[in-house]
């Protein structure tokens, strides 16, 4: 792998399943830019017929979002921390778990927006980029082969990313 392939690679899109149809909208905008990009599997798990079940295919797609964070093809992860009622800059438990496995990697982290107080003083020692709802910084810092009219997605976007 050339050493401008490993600085762009790929980027994983983690982040609360509430927030998928935001983070594949972004996945988009990353991938207008040439970067490579991987989206979390939408969990269908209230389907499940059983706790069992439902656990099982959980563990399934935990596992499989992690393996692609370790990848030697990914780069950077990128969480989607979305500002929720209750938590601004919410962060999950499997995004925190996510975030720790890409910090242990070597893996850039970034967050969509700022870090939550519960997790700043982790989150600061590790190196964590807070974008401040602007994914220019990520682009830039993975050198980006094509720019991307920001100024559309943000209109687009602007009530999700406040």
């Amino acid at each position: 792998m050339t050493s401008d392939r490993r600085q762009r690679g790929t980027v994983v899109i983690c982040g609360s399943m509430k927030s998928l149809d935001l983070m594949s909208r972004i996945a988009s905008v990353i991938e207008d830019a040439g970067i490579e990009v991987v989206t979390p599997s939408s969990d269908e798990f209230h389907t499940c017929s059983s706790v069992e079940a439902r656990n099982r295919r959980k563990r399934e797609a935990s596992r499989d979002h992690m393996n692609k964070i370790r990848s030697e093809d990914t780069v950077a992860i990128l969480v989607v921390n979305a500002h929720r009622p209750e938590a601004d800059n919410y962060i999950g438990p499997n995004s925190f778990a996510e975030i720790s496995v890409a910090f242990a990697d070597d893996r850039k982290v970034f967050l969509l927006h700022g870090m939550p107080d519960a997790y700043f003083e982790e989150l600061s020692a590790w190196g964590v980029h807070c974008l401040n709802g602007d994914v220019q910084p990520l682009l830039t810092e993975l050198s980006a082969p094509r720019s991307v009219d920001f100024g559309t997605w943000r209109t687009a976007l602007q009530s999700e990313l406040v």
